[in-house]
């Protein structure tokens, strides 16, 4: 019958709309969050001190890291801006609990890795943030921005975080060559 939508053809339309929505969701947010990691190293060729005003509620590495970025202030022909970091690529935490352990901490930086040892007390624990060892509050931070566009900034160093928007970008392209092989195919 001519008229009448078959269920096959139902599926592909309804599976057609959730692919093109969720390629579309992943390649937006591939600019939102990702794109800034593909500028920055090359725009961001302008260099100010920054000072330490806070830390960041959110854990860096899993709750058990204890970890807090640093928030840092600057400012650009008078004008304010904050920027999180220094950042890194991974965040590994290593974390060991006993009625007997003294409550400590250890970290080490290597390769834009940030490495998390904790010993704690599992009667009386107690998580410390490292990056308040490192970058103390009130200290002076390198802070590297982009001089047309000073929002644009990181801390200290450069963190290759490209992937993030590759991985993005490449998996909303993904939904959408899936979605136009199953309207082809399913004919």
């Amino acid at each position: 019958m001519r008229g009448q939508i078959t269920d096959i053809e139902i599926i592909k339309l309804v599976f057609g709309i959730l692919l093109g929505i969720g390629g579309l969701v992943l390649v937006v947010l591939a600019f939102l969050i990702g794109y800034k990691y593909l500028v920055q190293e090359s725009r961001c060729t302008a260099r100010i001190r920054g000072t330490v005003i806070r830390y960041t509620r959110a854990y860096y590495g899993g709750e058990d890291s204890g970890v807090h970025l640093p928030v840092v202030s600057y400012a650009v022909d008078g004008e304010e801006y904050t920027v999180t970091g220094p950042k890194y690529k991974a965040y590994v935490t290593h974390t060991r609990r006993s009625p007997l352990t003294e409550n400590r901490m250890e970290y080490e930086e290597k390769g834009q890795v940030f490495r998390v040892y904790n010993y704690i007390n599992s009667v009386a624990g107690r998580y410390y943030n490292p990056m308040e060892e490192l970058y103390p509050l009130h200290s002076q931070l390198d802070v590297y921005y982009d001089p047309d566009h000073p929002k644009c900034a990181y801390v200290l160093r450069y963190c290759n975080n490209k992937w993030i928007f590759w991985l993005l970008f490449l998996m909303g392209l993904l939904m959408w060559a899936a979605d136009v092989a199953i309207q082809i195919v399913l004919v």
